[in-house]
């Protein structure tokens, strides 16, 4: 019985779901379609794995300029371990090339009762006499019988919960024809500027043309060709329509006017 009740226990702590999986959100636009449109090659069989103490806008940066763009993450508080594999799982599900797994987080322990229930068994013992009359006298007899009943038996145990955060970002490998990420002027920049026009570099991609050209974080780039970039979908498009051949950036940077002559990527 005491073998059989901690089994129970244990199937009972241990049967918990894949968080990882349960509380996936993929990013805006991250659509099986599109991602396959943007990467470098078909996804790995597995994922690459990294931890991190925690996620944060310098862990998205890093590896966007290392080349990798996020697709989706994972977030959820759970009592119960959560193996790297569930989120490995998730990010074979999903097609990503990289999984970064934050440590877990303790965030504190509850108490519950956990209800076990257990077969039970009870035995009754009878015993009688009977005295029958006959031709040649009486005869005494005697007789007992035993019975079983079964049923159960519900206990409460009290069992402590460790809860802790968990997290995943999921990544895939991106090809970049000239390896920027850029965004529009905000209203401080666009008043500096005394325009509406141009993009702001956000990032450059280690060894892309973009890299190679010595494009810098923070320059902003007012034209293209001699064409004047309006927002960051406009210079995206143009360069999409210009892939492997050479385009001409007119960068300010700074107080300076910068000029790069770039090949595109295939």
């Amino acid at each position: 019985m005491r073998g059989f009740l901690f089994l129970s226990l244990a199937l009972v702590l241990g049967g918990c779901a894949n968080g990882y999986q349960q509380f996936y959100q993929a990013y805006p636009g991250a659509t099986p379609e599109t991602i396959a449109k943007i990467r470098t090659a078909a996804p790995p069989a597995n994922p690459r794995v990294e931890h991190v103490p925690g996620i944060d806008n310098s862990v998205y940066e890093g590896y966007a300029k290392l080349g990798y763009t996020p697709i989706g993450h994972s977030s959820f508080n759970a009592g119960q371990r959560q193996p790297d594999e569930n989120a490995v799982a998730q990010g074979r599900a999903v097609g990503a090339d990289l999984v970064i797994i934050a440590n877990p987080r303790y965030t504190g322990t509850e108490t519950a009762s956990i209800p076990i229930t257990t077969p039970t068994t009870s035995t009754t013992y009878s015993s009688g006499t009977a005295t029958a009359y006959g031709p040649y006298g009486t005869v005494n007899a005697y007789g007992s019988g035993v019975a079983q009943t079964y049923g159960t038996q519900t206990n409460f145990v009290p069992v402590a919960i460790h809860r802790q955060d968990y997290g995943a970002v999921y990544f895939i490998k991106r090809h970049y024809v000239l390896g920027t990420i850029v965004r529009d002027l905000n209203n401080e920049e666009r008043q500096a500027l005394q325009t509406n026009k141009g993009v702001v570099v956000m990032t450059v991609v280690n060894d892309t043309p973009a890299f190679n050209a010595d494009i810098l974080t923070g320059d902003i780039v007012t034209e293209l060709d001699g064409q004047v970039v309006t927002n960051a979908q406009g210079f995206s498009s143009y360069l999409g329509s210009h892939v492997g051949r050479t385009v001409a950036l007119s960068i300010l940077r700074g107080n300076k006017q910068v000029e790069k002559s770039v090949q595109l990527l295939q």
